[in-house]
């Protein structure tokens, strides 16, 4: 008979909480049955990640080294959350310290005086090769906020604004090369990016009331700006591009609009997608796998308490770690092959932000204590990112009754694994489920454990023992 680890997380205090379930013959009581079905498959999961914005830099620095090498350690190695991909972001952005670019001269077209910057070297870099010491599969891909100020209709990097000119013309052939020459940089320092994104969140250089930086695409801009610049200058680079890079309320008709012209399409591999839509209907997402299923989506950026109205920082909020799990779960059950966090840790603010955009995270740094926080959040993307391998697929699930308060994915792993992730968002006790799982492939092995109210539960099912 086969055996499973169920791993329990909960609002009562279990975090990751371990228990062996032994398979019985006979089917027992339960109060939920899950069919899963590992001859339905999905899409594959490339897998989770987070990103390197420099307030992540400015909060491990600020810590003792071996703290700072510590969160690394839980975040990207294999005993940790095994993260597989880095973002970073080209330049400054609203967890920056300041507003800079990495080519301020005017009229620089050729990117002579093109420089990184001092975040680059301290709070970037040295922390990108020490997670990439963990992993060194680790998939990094670049994003930029905004374009130098003076490339700008506006001027500014910060506040709304599109690229001067038009296609092809001097201004986007010099940012194509900005792209070209972050690579290049970054290559000196013996860090290679796996995928590029052409910016991130488009749509926001268009809001009049923004403050952060932006730079506005529509998608028939940054279609154009695709098959002219970007693309030809990425050629034989040996990396992936992304398009959109925003929510999901764009799709499909960003995805239509871009991938359906075959010069733009052939230069692109995915398509990047935040989290703050996940509310909107999941039509957007499986949509845009049904018409261009040839190009994966990418879960690129996600957060916690950032609203306008939220508290940043809320310590031991199991709320936010139940949004953070629906969310994934969300992602991953329409079509997204992986997930990734805005920040690795913040202050207890919130940040730094030069804008105060200030937001939660899974892990807050209290330097003056030299200590670190880890929230329900890390437990909550633990669920998924240090289970969930990289190049697993999503198979085919099914409860007998629908229960409203229960949200669930299921997992094959290429060792033959598989993976069953649950939440129990209801709120009394006596909503606590006795779950039974059973493979449509294995009439022998059912599998029983408890999914106790406000808990995230991982079955992790391998016939070797634990």
């Amino acid at each position: 008979m086969g055996q499973a680890a169920l791993y329990t997380t909960s609002n009562s205090g279990a975090r990751l909480h371990r228990d062996l379930v032994y398979a019985t013959d006979a089917e027992p009581f339960g109060t939920l049955h899950m069919t899963i079905d590992s001859s339905k498959k999905y899409q594959t999961i490339q897998g989770f990640g987070s990103t390197f914005s420099d307030a992540s830099g400015a909060n491990l620095k600020s810590l003792p080294d071996k703290l700072a090498d510590t969160v690394i350690r839980q975040y990207f190695s294999e005993s940790g959350l095994n993260l597989q991909f880095g973002r970073v972001p080209m330049a400054s952005t609203d967890f920056s310290g300041r507003v800079y670019s990495y080519n301020d001269v005017p009229e620089d077209y050729m990117m002579k005086n093109f420089n990184l910057t001092r975040e680059d070297f301290q709070w970037k870099i040295p922390y990108i090769q020490a997670a990439k010491r963990y992993n060194p599969n680790l998939k990094l891909f670049g994003a930029p906020w905004s374009a130098p100020g003076w490339m700008k209709t506006t001027k500014e990097m910060s506040g709304p604004g599109a690229l001067n000119g038009h296609a092809g013309d001097n201004y986007h052939k010099a940012y194509a090369t900005y792209f070209v020459r972050f690579l290049e940089e970054y290559s000196k320092s013996g860090i290679n990016f796996w995928a590029l994104s052409t910016q991130n969140q488009p749509t926001l250089g268009s809001d009049k009331k923004n403050k952060i930086q932006s730079t506005l695409f529509t998608a028939e801009t940054q279609r154009d700006f695709i098959k002219s610049d970007l693309g030809p200058a990425l050629k034989g680079k040996n990396v992936t591009l992304l398009i959109m890079d925003d929510n999901r309320g764009n799709l499909p008709k960003w995805a239509d609009t871009v991938l359906n012209d075959q010069d733009a399409a052939r230069y692109v591999s995915g398509i990047g997608v935040h989290s703050y839509q996940d509310s909107e209907t999941d039509k957007h997402l499986d949509d845009t796998h049904k018409k261009h299923s040839n190009f994966f989506i990418l879960g690129t950026e996600a957060s916690e308490g950032g609203g306008a109205k939220e508290q940043s920082v809320d310590y031991g909020s199991w709320e936010r770690a139940e949004d953070t799990v629906s969310d994934i779960l969300d992602d991953l059950n329409n079509w997204v092959v992986g997930w990734t966090e805005r920040n690795l840790i913040l202050d207890a603010q919130g940040g730094p932000s030069w804008v105060s955009d200030f937001a939660d995270a899974p892990i807050i740094a209290f330097p003056a204590l030299a200590q670190f926080y880890k929230q329900p959040m890390f437990y909550a993307i633990a669920h998924f990112s240090h289970f969930i391998k990289p190049g697993a697929v999503r198979i085919d699930h099914s409860l007998n009754v629908i229960e409203l308060e229960v949200e669930s994915a299921a997992f094959l792993n290429p060792d033959g694994s598989k993976v069953i992730i649950m939440l129990n968002k209801a709120a009394l006790v006596s909503t606590e489920h006795t779950v039974v799982v059973q493979d449509a492939a294995d009439n022998r092995n059912h599998y029983q454990f408890k999914l106790p109210h406000r808990s995230i539960t991982t079955l992790y099912i391998q016939t070797s023992n634990f």
